[in-house]
């Protein structure tokens, strides 16, 4: 990854509102108004996530929450989007990288699971995530669950 970005990983408690604010901006530009996936964004799990930022000068371009599940027994990854003046540069894999290595550190999980939209299963299966069950539609674009072990 160029050496122009910066990456920074906190959890919700560290983050500040201008970085909040950009997180929820970038996540709404990409999710909601170029995909025009209509969901529940602001869904409560931002307060239990670790949160992956990756800015280049004060833009933020490329964001990913990693957190633990109810039950303990795993972890997902969510909300991976890269600005799209920033796509094929090496972020989303640093950011699937960062998210992965945060999990490890900070909880006792035997597995990763994200919600993969059908396009990006190559790109996952990069890192050894797995498909797992049937594709389904979350706010009008088809998605995988896909599972990586821990052990």
């Amino acid at each position: 990854m160029p050496q122009l970005y910066k990456t920074h990983a906190m959890p919700f408690a560290q983050l500040k509102l201008a970085n909040l604010y950009a997180v929820l901006r970038l996540r709404q530009q990409i999710f909601m108004l170029e995909q025009q996936s209509i969901y529940e964004d602001i869904d409560n799990h931002d307060q239990l996530s670790w949160h992956v930022c990756i800015y280049q000068g004060d833009e933020l371009v490329g964001y990913a929450r990693a957190r633990e599940t109810d039950n303990g027994q795993m972890a997902k990854i969510e909300r991976v989007v890269c600005a799209a003046s920033h796509r094929r540069t090496g972020l989303g894999k640093e950011l699937i990288k960062q998210c992965i290595s945060i999990i490890e550190q900070h909880y006792a999980v035997k597995n990763i699971m994200l919600s993969a939209q059908t396009n990006a299963i190559a790109f996952y299966r990069k890192f050894g995530f797995e498909k797992h069950g049937l594709v389904y539609d979350d706010g009008g674009i088809e998605h995988i669950d896909m599972y990586l072990s821990t052990l």
